[in-house]
């Protein structure tokens, strides 16, 4: 009988706290006193069969237990943030639940190894699932439609708002924002890959062309740089425009990374 108990304890502790996580990386919380609070369910959780309450009463109990265990772990203001913590608990707590409850229909009653390793492996699905959404929810926040103007030409692009790029020009004095080669071949089609590549490239056919060090997101030790007539970014149905702006050719490969093909300087902000 203890170690029955021993043994409930230790699961529902496990499968509260990768709720309590879970729940922490959807909403982008930091989730206090969760170990804490994972005992406190699981204490509960093997107490409550112990006393003779109705079905009605247990739910209420659970209800209020789960309650507490937001309190505990997460900010009641604001209420938004709250109540969207609340629900991603609540959706947690079925998943997490749905699954073991799925596994022992199919297979019967399962060891405590097999039902850790149920959990485990939603927990690390799930982590991996949230990761991404996080990813895309950062890259949309910080994506805006870009459109670069030059000797009448003019390519349109999503550019990434990178607040790693800090590259000035030193010759302008102004915020370097990097392109790929596909969005320059677009400016400078008289230009090829090679050429790019090897820095061979004939400096006069540029506005302000040259060559600046760097040791950041750009690959080598120095790109291409340029100035283009005019920068445009939309954002919400507003435009900014930016004059003489400084672009930078980059191979380093950052849009496979972000998917986008521009990366603004932080100063564009």
């Amino acid at each position: 009988m203890q170690i029955a108990v021993d043994v409930s304890l230790f699961v529902n502790f496990v499968l509260n706290f990768f709720i309590i996580k879970c729940t922490a990386s959807c909403t982008g919380q930091k989730s206090k006193f969760a170990v804490l609070s994972s005992a406190l369910g699981a204490a509960v959780a093997v107490i409550l069969p112990l006393f003779c309450v109705g079905q009605i009463a247990k739910i209420a109990v659970q209800l209020l237990l789960a309650l507490a265990i937001l309190f505990l772990c997460f900010e009641v203001k604001p209420a938004k943030q709250f109540f969207v913590a609340a629900c991603v608990f609540f959706g947690f707590t079925f998943l997490f639940g749905g699954a073991v409850y799925a596994a022992q229909n199919v297979f019967g009653n399962l060891s405590v190894a097999c039902l850790l390793l149920i959990a485990g492996v939603v927990y690390v699905v799930a982590r991996i699932v949230i990761r991404c959404q996080n990813k895309v929810r950062r890259l949309k926040k910080f994506s805006f439609k870009v459109t670069i103007m030059d000797k009448g030409k003019t390519v349109t692009a999503d550019g990434f708002l990178d607040s790693g790029n800090v590259l000035y020009d030193p010759i302008t004095k102004k915020p370097i924002v990097l392109i790929t080669f596909d969005i320059f071949n677009k400016l400078k089609p008289n230009i090829n890959y090679i050429s790019a590549l090897s820095k061979q490239v004939d400096l006069g056919k540029l506005d302000c062309g040259h060559y600046v060090k760097v040791n950041t997101v750009a690959s080598g030790t120095s790109i291409l740089v340029f100035t283009v007539d005019n920068l445009q970014i939309v954002e919400e149905n507003q435009k900014r425009d930016y004059q003489n702006i400084a672009v930078g050719l980059s191979f380093s490969g950052f849009d496979k990374t972000l998917g986008r093909q521009i990366l603004l300087h932080q100063a564009l902000a």
